[in-house]
């Protein structure tokens, strides 16, 4: 569950987002101090807020660490199913024609699933 987390970014991407949201605390307490009181002038309103913080920090540390692997598994997936792929290939030249009907369809053995198996057997009990 936690193989390949990408802890270095996440940090700085946690880091960043605890920044803003201190200095947009810091800003709306002094900016409007009567309708945004937080309690800082006693030390467990500070020890109350420092908590907070902490908290949040490695909540969106988790956070960014998956959300950074989410996207490098997304980003990393495509190029990897289009080298994996079986019925994959690159069409050149004039021949390209004649390889795709010589070698098996994905489809070969399977059936139609352009048809409809009903009115076959309406065919075949006529």
């Amino acid at each position: 569950m936690f193989k390949d987390l990408e802890w270095r970014r996440a940090f700085k991407r946690a880091t960043i987002l605890i920044g803003v949201w201190l200095l947009s605390v810091y800003a709306l307490s002094t900016a409007f101090p009567e309708s945004f009181d937080l309690g800082l002038g006693s030390s467990a309103g500070i020890i109350t807020f420092a908590v907070n913080a902490v908290f949040f920090f490695v909540f969106f540390l988790v956070l960014t660490a998956f959300t950074e692997r989410s996207k490098k598994r997304r980003l990393d997936g495509p190029k990897n199913q289009k080298k994996d792929k079986p019925g994959a290939r690159a069409a050149a030249g004039p021949d390209a024609a004649e390889d795709e009907e010589a070698e098996p369809g994905h489809l070969r053995g399977r059936r139609n699933p352009n048809t409809s198996r009903r009115k076959t057997g309406r065919r075949r009990r006529r």
